[in-house]
């Protein structure tokens, strides 16, 4: 332990005697490490100083149990034993069984916290209490001695620390069971990074309580029990999951992926340093800002250092919700690439309402069926056509085959009404106007019918959630549907750009090049065999089908050929006024009468009609060439 540091050792207790915890500060920062040169302008003043902050717990690795297995079946056995001597007694309500539930999720750690977060979710399936519950696991944030971390970093980076690091916090700033992060100083630039180090024994923890996990749900197949959850389905997302938290290479290519993503946002993310970073050790820029959360809980503990904070740096906290909101939508509606975990310990303030993001180990991606549903729903909601937003919704249901369709779309679209009607409250809080008022509203009526939620939409709501919780101490008095408007409002003035047109046009070609592709396999097969019907059948009947075919051919060539003259005329010629037009000397009586023929067309409907012209044209073609080659 580097010398000068307080060390304490409790003594022990005769059940755990050979555990030593040493609780120490955190190190004051290395005076040479400097930023990196786009952020230095953005960087605010400290909020609190670093002795304010708790000391953090070093704990030593425990010693591997072989007997893991076991030990997390006999938790099970008591948990299941105890929960059974309550409800024989009387005793069991349903907090105390939420309560319970969450500390056998605490008590066998690991891979269970994540199965626990997942499961709190399922506000379709399990209790509000349980949801409480669940969604309030956390990892126990305890280090583990450098001695490990020096072994991991050395092994992976190949070098002595001493070769890489100028300066490396050996107390480590941040800890979680997953992994520790150190704060440390580039040799070759002096530039300040952090270094998140993976403890040793993560990956065979976690394999091995995923193979316990699976043979559960197998039993539990056996049996029929628990179906309304769908584990299998949600087996499959918690192995996704540990195998981004268990190897930072998924990381590191999240960081990349959302750092490009995320600039057109205006959103800063950390910059990885590549030829640092490995399956185990991540490094990255150290982005200098104030964690939202920190920000909280000194606004709750010392309201004017926080206000006062808040104006030196240009922090306004209604202009920083409507910020996150936004972002928020644009990743998950825009660009399906989107913070899992929103929580305020990852979300960092910089100066003029700027924030940034962090720890992305969690990236949620939308199937494609999936995410379009999920986009044309949100827009109902927003325009209040509730009746097309349940549509949608139920589409997304994996099955609802045994529900009674039309009484649960009547009682889904009436939760959704009452939720609409309730956000305009005036005395109403932002839980009840916000996006998971609405998913436990819904989540209640398919509980109801019996219809379950897809598994694949949960990253969505954990991330909507966890930023839920943010936005309702940031700005208690907002409304979510408003949020959402504002950015359907700054989406639309974004489409209205010159930059945005030209993204629209890509989307839109992109679009209809999938759409013809799949019309050509579906269509095509059909064509042929219908050619192949005709063979040996044509006569009289079939020149006068090739006649039609070539005149229909040629009426098509002519469609195009006016409908690409009408977008240059509505495009080009309708932005000049009169007057402009007159000066530049294209008056003229055939174009004026143009302007009044041609309808007034956003640009990708153009493009839209005149692609389905050149698609029909080509199935024409296509048809009169086959007829042609049996004759």
């Amino acid at each position: 332990m580097a010398a000068g540091l307080r060390v304490d050792v409790p003594r022990p207790r005769r059940r755990d005697a050979a555990r030593h915890i040493a609780i120490v500060p955190v190190h004051t920062r290395d005076p040479k490490r400097v930023a990196p040169p786009d952020l230095v302008e953005l960087l605010p003043t400290p909020i609190e100083s670093q002795a304010q902050h708790k000391p953090l717990v070093i704990d030593p690795l425990p010693p591997p149990l072989h007997s893991r297995a076991t030990w997390s079946l006999w938790q099970l056995v008591r948990f299941y034993a105890t929960t059974l001597q309550l409800r024989m007694t009387g005793r069991l309500s349903e907090e105390r069984r939420a309560v319970l539930t969450r500390e056998l999720f605490e008590r066998l750690g690991g891979m269970w916290i994540k199965v626990g977060q997942l499961l709190s979710l399922r506000t379709d399936v399990i209790s509000p209490a349980m949801v409480r519950e669940l969604g309030s696991l956390q990892y126990q944030a305890r280090g583990f001695p450098i001695e490990i971390a020096r072994r991991v970093l050395e092994s992976e980076l190949g070098r002595p620390l001493s070769r890489v690091f100028a300066h490396f916090d050996e107390i480590p700033f941040a800890a979680a069971s997953i992994a520790q992060v150190h704060r440390a100083t580039l040799l070759r630039n002096n530039r300040a990074v952090v270094v998140k180090v993976m403890r040793p024994d993560v990956a065979m923890t976690f394999e091995r309580d995923l193979r316990l996990f699976r043979r559960m749900v197998r039993g539990f197949g056996m049996f029929g029990l628990f179906r309304r959850f769908r584990l299998n389905e949600g087996l499959v997302e918690i192995g996704a999951i540990l195998r981004e938290e268990t190897d930072y290479q998924y990381e590191a290519a999240n960081l990349r992926q959302m750092r490009r993503t995320l600039r057109r946002h205006g959103v800063l993310v950390p910059r990885v340093i590549r030829d640092l970073s490995t399956s185990r050790v991540l490094v990255m820029e150290e982005i200098d800002g104030v964690l939202m959360s920190q920000y909280l809980r000194v606004r709750r503990e010392d309201p004017e250092t926080a206000e006062r904070w808040a104006v030196v740096n240009g922090i306004e906290e209604r202009a920083l919700a409507r910020q996150l909101s936004i972002t928020t939508l644009r990743q998950i509606l825009e660009d399906n690439e989107f913070h899992g975990d929103l929580h305020p310990g990852n979300i960092m303030l910089l100066t003029d309402n700027r924030i940034a993001l962090i720890d992305f180990g969690s990236v949620g991606r939308l199937p494609q069926q999936t995410w379009t549903l999920y986009r044309y729903s949100l827009q109902a909601l927003a325009t209040g056509d509730y009746g097309r937003a349940t549509d949608l919704m139920l589409m997304m249901s994996p099955n609802i085959a045994r529900a009674n369709n039309r009484l649960l779309r009547a009682d889904m679209t009436r939760a959704l009404q009452e939720w609409a009607l309730t956000a305009e409250f005036s005395g109403g809080t932002y839980a009840d106007r916000s996006m998971s008022a609405m998913s436990n509203a819904v989540a209640r009526v398919m509980a109801e019918h019996q219809v379950p939620l897809s598994w694949s939409i949960m990253r969505v709501g954990r991330s909507l959630s966890t930023l839920d919780a943010s936005l309702q101490t940031l700005a208690p008095d907002a409304n979510f549907m408003a949020m959402c408007r504002a950015y359907f409002r700054d989406r639309q003035r974004r489409a209205r750009t010159l930059q945005g047109r030209k993204e629209g046009l890509q989307k839109a070609m992109l679009h209809l090049s999938a759409l013809a592709g799949d019309a050509e396999v579906l269509l095509g097969r059909g064509l042929r065999e219908q050619a192949l019907r005709l063979h040996g059948m044509l006569d009289r009947i079939t020149n006068v089908r090739i006649t039609v075919l070539t005149f229909v051919q040629r009426g098509l060539l002519l469609t195009i050929l006016l409908l690409i003259v009408g977008a240059i005329t509505d495009e080009g010629l309708r932005p000049l006024s009169h007057d402009r037009r007159e000066h530049l000397h294209m008056s003229h009586p055939m174009i004026e009468f143009l302007l009044s023929a041609v309808p007034d067309l956003h640009p990708i409907w153009w493009v839209i009609t005149i692609a389905a012209a050149v698609y029909l044209l080509r199935g024409v073609l296509n048809v009169r060439q086959s007829i042609a080659r049996l004759e």
